[in-house]
């Protein structure tokens, strides 16, 4: 998808909007709330006549299909289907651009936006509201003992999306029995992590991978979504979604 039509999208949004917050938050549930500019008159009358012709234009964008959900996906913790059918989709992602196996992927809890999506058609728009935040797609080199401290801070949470790769019991502070890619973690061992760069670059973890280095995928997570979600689509393939538990 060009980058003009996203430039587009985003100068649309940020029009129609009073003020955007631009700080991240690590976990939180939200509620939208919709306000008609048409009806409110004055500044905003004038910016509804200034909005009107781009969201014409990006309504259809919007509105196109790209798959169609097997079943109601709803965010929960400590598992979600919501969290398992995305963290698989960054897996995918990462691991179509990295020359080694990545052994998991993760999102933040606040990180996704919506609290469900429903059965049935996905449109690109709804993966805007569901990742509104131009965050990256990266991957870090983890030793066994930065994976245990993320598993910990993951516990402590209560939960994060987690991909396939990765299950471990989540205990008050601590996690514990964590395996990853079927065998227990090993102390000697490198793991490559994908992840959002909010989360890389210090967010809901503290100083534990702040300043390590990065692998840019080369994709914002919501591009990349989308992107692959197009391409299952064109090649006929179903979306699914794994209902393992992955936190226990």
């Amino acid at each position: 998808m060009s980058k003009i039509y996203y430039i587009l999208l985003w100068f649309t949004l940020l029009l129609s909007c009073k003020s955007i917050p631009v700080q991240h938050i690590s976990d939180v549930d939200v509620t939208y709330l919709r306000t008609d500019l048409k009806s409110s008159g004055g500044q905003d009358a004038d910016m509804e006549a200034i909005i009107e012709p781009y969201r014409d234009q990006l309504k259809d964008q919007m509105d196109f299909v790209i798959g169609q959900l097997p079943e109601d996906l709803k965010k929960e913790k400590p598992n979600s289907n919501m969290g398992n059918w995305f963290c698989d989709i960054l897996h995918d992602i990462a691991q179509d651009n990295y020359d080694k196996n990545i052994a998991f992927a993760i999102q933040n809890y606040g990180g996704l936006r919506l609290n469900g999506l429903a059965k049935g058609p996905l449109t690109r728009g709804e993966i805007f509201e569901l990742m509104p935040f131009d965050n990256k797609l990266v991957i870090i080199e983890m030793n066994a003992e930065l994976v245990t401290e993320l598993c910990n801070t993951m516990s402590r949470s209560k939960g994060w999306p987690v991909s396939r790769g990765l299950s471990m019991v989540m205990g008050e502070y601590e996690a514990s029995n964590i395996i990853i890619n079927g065998e227990p973690i090993d102390d000697k061992a490198v793991y490559s992590v994908a992840l959002p760069d909010y989360v890389a670059n210090g967010g809901g973890t503290g100083e534990l991978l702040k300043n390590l280095p990065q692998h840019d995928t080369g994709y914002y997570i919501r591009e990349g979504v989308i992107e692959h979600l197009e391409k299952m689509q064109a090649n006929n393939i179903d979306i699914t979604v794994d209902p393992t538990l992955r936190i226990k």
